[in-house]
């Protein structure tokens, strides 16, 4: 009894950590049962005591503290078990490596420390607290409420539909905990009478059912129904939230969060669903920007905050960008945009750099620095604008020749220290050669195009305690367009020459005249350099091949000594060696080896896991394997019925020492009822116990005494103003269960053990008819 409710909220929760599993990959669950296993032995040994139950969150607490330091910081901490200030500071380091994936990277993410230290400790503050809801309050129905957050996060995460498993798995987790709950309830109350057989329970339950039905597809129509029929109600705020595209608004600065999480969602995406489409009077239009980034924290670009006010209203004319030369050329090309109405709201407009003006319905404004558009109005979908724009496509000469950044502001040169120094020691290698700041740029750039670099939307995943970057540029080099520009960036600024992260979208594909299209497939992230009398200039690191972004362009003023058009993946001089990377600063454990280009992502998601060794098991004949798991399965299922049965029939044995006398009688009596049952009998409540006894006795001497006392507890407990103590019950109900077993024939005993007829309601026992 004591320990019943604690372990039923262990499956509960247990029963919804599915709902995570779209989100992450590898064992990043079992952490998190450990510690929750543990503490839930903390609550059930500690109720058996009876003593008070106040300690019990803080005794969980507790359990749990001592379990996560050797679990993540054993080298850290005194015998790999005493908590000490390296293993804490371990630990806080591990849980901001977890938040910084969380923030970087979208679903699914691979389980490493941090991320499975923090589903750990998730688990274990929800577990104590449904504990103490379910347990300790006797509240188990809000525990509903911490099932909706775990809920809540494959939605705004994921943004996807749930499969129906984990929510099956999740719904049936708390039924049982609700049942477990009533039936603890019923336990207390004693003995539930049933009704006088006139079928009222039957439609009872009916109208019940029905209710729930009505109620249940009520709510279900108006949750689909109700969005659609007021518009006003539709808001991809969540959305945005878990995007990192929400605009906070205060005062007249607006923030926005990290928009690499907002590229990897749409990279994600189905690649053919299209964004937006467009009109251009240009032959070859340019990317559309959205974002620029040009800030770097050793981890993530970011974007500076914003300013909305009236002098940065994004009306008339707009101001050129820094560094653009003073004879601009004058001709424009006006590009209609038309934002599909399946695409969430923009707050940031897709524009070609650098525009020139812009007509969109609504009140925006523009960032002079980074002449990024944005509104702190909440446009609608299927936004429709006009800009025009000012092409910039200037020679490799004009590069070569520009001056140092004279009018350029501080900051674009800027990198946080404790960089990998075996980054720098890359830059240097690769720019070794170049003496202009254009040559260093193109340096970089071929060293990504022509290089090992793969391609991949699914990268492995960065070990624990190595610098991303350097693990990017100089041990895995497999990643996407936010890696390479990333990285193409940050060695631009250690050659001295700024740059920043910009996001938009490629240009997408022609489909029609001067009709364009784009769709989530051309979702990209690029740097862009500034070079003075020239200003900020697009490059291309990443891969432009069939391997690549399919839709990326290599720009002619950046191929160097190269003839335009020639392959960005074709090496310039076959013959010429690659720089050798310095090998970068890392942990003593190894990165996993990275795969090459000879090995697509799906031969890699095929291949064996490690520690499987290098038997080839290509020609092992597995067609055995659904049939046989068909029939374990079966099997499975004819077996729930007698297991079933024997948790009943344990719980009710094992809670007879602790019950008081009337409860320990009731549950004995019913307890004999059910074997009786079990074992094909009748049972007739028009029969007093003592007479129901007289009935089951055989011809075995101790199990007619058994029975008389058991009868003799029911009466007692029944009618007795003073019930007998329920001493012994245990004993006697033991001998007469194995006395009426026993007695039946084999065939009985088999069917009572495999199909118990007490767990059917329709056998449920019911008083005689009367007499007519």
């Amino acid at each position: 009894m004591r320990t019943l409710m604690p372990l039923a909220t262990l499956v509960c929760l247990l029963t919804a950590m599915p709902l995570l599993g779209s989100l992450l990959l590898g064992p990043w669950w079992v952490p998190a049962v450990v510690l929750m296993i543990a503490v839930t032995a903390v609550s059930a040994l500690y109720r058996l005591t009876r003593w008070n139950l106040l300690p019990v969150p803080l005794l969980q607490l507790l359990a749990a503290a001592v379990l996560i330091t050797p679990m993540f910081a054993a080298g850290e901490a005194l015998a790999g078990v005493v908590p000490t200030v390296d293993s804490v500071a371990h630990l806080a380091r591990t849980l901001q490596r977890g938040v910084d994936t969380i923030y970087t990277s979208t679903p699914p993410v691979a389980a490493s420390a941090g991320i499975t230290l923090i589903i750990a400790v998730v688990f274990v503050v929800f577990m104590i607290t449904a504990d103490f809801l379910a347990v300790t309050a006797r509240c188990p129905g809000m525990v509903g409420g911490l099932l909706l957050a775990l809920l809540a996060v494959p939605l705004l995460m994921g943004g996807e539909a749930l499969a129906w498993g984990p929510m099956a798995a999740a719904a049936a987790g708390f039924l049982a905990l609700l049942a477990a709950d009533m039936w603890v309830r019923g336990r207390e109350w004693g003995l539930y009478v049933p009704d006088d057989g006139s079928g009222t329970h039957v439609v009872g339950g009916l109208r019940r059912i029905a209710v729930t039905a009505v109620a249940v597809t009520t709510a279900i129509l108006l949750a689909l129904a109700l969005p659609a029929a007021v518009p006003s109600l539709r808001s991809d705020v969540f959305y945005d939230l878990a995007d990192g595209t929400y605009i906070g608004r205060n005062g007249e600065t607006i923030t926005t969060t990290n928009p690499v999480v907002s590229l990897r969602r749409a990279l994600d995406a189905p690649a053919d669903r299209t964004v937006l489409t467009y009109r251009s009077t240009s032959d070859d239009p340019d990317y559309l920007r959205t974002f620029a980034l040009n800030e770097f924290d050793g981890v993530n670009w970011t974007m500076t905050p914003v300013n909305a006010s009236g002098d940065s209203e994004a009306s008339g004319e707009l101001p050129p960008p820094a560094g653009w030369p003073e004879s601009a050329p004058e001709e424009t090309v006006t590009t209609r945009i038309s934002m599909d109405s399946d695409t969430p709201r923009v707050d940031f407009l897709p524009l070609p750099y650098w525009a020139s003006s812009v007509d969109a319905p609504g009140q925006w404004f523009i960032d002079p620095e980074t002449h990024m558009v944005f509104t702190t109005d909440s446009p609608t979908t299927g936004l429709n604008f006009t800009v025009e724009s000012v092409e910039n496509r200037p020679s490799g000469d004009d590069l070569a020749a520009a001056g140092s950044p004279r009018s350029l502001g501080g900051g674009q040169l800027d990198l946080p220290d404790g960089l990998d120094p075996a980054v720098e020691q890359l830059t240097e290698q690769v720019t070794a050669d170049a003496d202009t700041p254009y040559e260093r740029a193109v340096a970089i750039q071929e060293y990504f195009t022509d290089g090992p670099f793969v391609y991949d939307l699914t990268p492995p995943a960065v070990p624990d305690g190595v610098d991303p970057l350097a693990h990017f540029l100089l041990t895995d080099q497999v990643g996407y367009c936010q890696q390479f520009a990333s990285a193409m960036a940050v060695m631009a600024r250690q050659a001295g020459v700024p740059s920043r992260v910009a996001m938009g979208y490629t240009a997408g594909e022609n489909i029609e005249g001067d009709r364009w299209e784009v769709t989530a497939g051309d979702a990209h992230a690029w740097p862009e350099l500034y070079f003075e009398d020239v200003g900020w200039v697009r490059f291309e690191p990443t891969p432009a091949s069939q391997n690549g972004q399919g839709s990326a362009t290599v720009p002619d003023y950046t191929f160097g000594g190269r003839a335009p058009g020639a392959d960005p993946a074709e090496p310039r001089d076959p013959g010429a060696e690659e720089p050798e990377p310095p090998e970068p600063s890392t942990p003593d454990d190894e990165p996993s080896e990275s795969p090459r280009e000879s090995e697509s992502p799906e031969d890699e998601a095929s291949a064996p896991m490690a520690g499987g060794g290098d038997d080839d098991t290509s020609d092992t004949d597995l067609s055995w394997l659904p049939a046989a798991g068909a029939a374990l399965g079966g099997a499975l299922l004819l077996l729930v019925p007698a297991l079933v049965r024997v948790v009943v029939r344990w719980t009710r044995l094992s809670g007879l020492p602790g019950a008081g006398p009337v409860t320990g009688a009731h549950t004995a009596w019913r307890e004999l009822r059910d074997t009786w049952l079990d074992l094909g009998g009748t049972w007739d409540l028009a029969e007093s116990p003592r007479a129901t006894a007289q009935r089951l006795a055989g011809h075995d001497a101790g199990t007619r005494a058994a029975l008389w006392r058991l009868a003799l507890a029911e009466e007692s407990a029944r009618y007795a103003p003073a019930p007998a103590d329920g001493a012994g019950l245990q004993d006697d109900l033991r001998t007469a269960r194995s006395g009426l077993m026993s007695a039946a024939s084999r065939g009985a005993r088999l069917r009572a053990v495999l199909l118990p007829r007490s767990l059917a309601p329709w056998t449920a026992p019911r008083p005689a008819p009367a007499p007519a």
